[in-house]
């Protein structure tokens, strides 16, 4: 994408108005905020902060934003930022977009924030009329590889709603596990993983879900965890004499 005036790219925002804006990245802290770490959240404020001016559109380098960060007093490293990006972008949060000088080269990225319904929208109905993303599909391959092949194949028969349909519940699957601080791998856990799966889409199937497909499977697998974790203390510790005695 060409470098232009800082003003050119206000027409890349998804957002209508300044109260549409704060409303779908307020829907995002709601639910993605335990997807990410403390010191990756303080990244994510600053660049919902940089992207205010432009309604979700931060036009910036990292070191402009790290800057900042560290002039509000919570400082944070640029591998932390970094990670931040990724996570985001996996996530759907955000799309990020290289811009090229005139004399060549890279110069600075451009975030932009997603909807938050976006999920619910086809790929041709998000792209921008001045942006042509190419689709890295080395990239693409390896970050599904990480999805373990079995909640793959669970979630294949859905992946028209979203193409990383399975990349997405996977990430909230992990914040989930790792919220419940179990000490084994997750893949022990996988069952339960795509038992949960199947029932959130047997309750959207039944229109009984108020929010979304993503909140709802967070919800009710932390649920689930939280109760097989109590199992696993109690098959391990037995129960309480008191408890015995009832």
């Amino acid at each position: 994408m060409q470098h232009t005036k800082i003003e050119t790219y206000k027409q890349l925002s998804s957002f209508q108005t300044d109260d549409h804006f704060k409303k779908e990245v307020r829907q995002h802290l709601a639910f993605y905020t335990e997807c990410f770490t403390p010191s990756e959240r303080i990244a994510w404020n600053q660049l919902i902060r940089t992207s205010i001016p432009h309604r979700g559109v931060a036009v910036s380098t990292v070191c402009k934003m790290l800057a900042a960060a560290h002039a509000s007093g919570n400082p944070v490293s640029r591998s932390t930022f970094e990670r931040m990006l990724v996570k985001a972008r996996k996530l759907g949060v955000i799309t990020m977009h290289h811009t090229i000088r005139e004399t060549g080269g890279y110069h600075h990225s451009i975030y932009i924030f997603q909807l938050f319904t976006s999920s619910n929208i086809s790929p041709k109905q998000r792209t921008s009329p001045i942006l042509h993303k190419k689709v890295n599909s080395a990239t693409q391959k390896k970050v599904n590889s990480s999805v373990p092949q079995e909640f793959t194949k669970a979630t294949a028969p859905f992946t028209d709603w979203e193409p990383n349909l399975s990349v997405k519940l996977w990430s909230i699957a992990e914040a989930s596990f790792k919220r419940m601080k179990f000490t084994d791998s997750i893949e022990n856990h996988l069952p339960l993983i795509i038992q949960t799966f199947k029932q959130v889409i047997q309750q959207y199937k039944k229109q009984k879900i108020q929010s979304t497909i993503y909140s709802y499977f967070y919800g009710t697998l932390l649920a689930k965890l939280a109760e097989e974790k109590r199992r696993i203390v109690r098959d391990r510790d037995g129960m309480p004499v008191w408890l015995e005695q009832m």
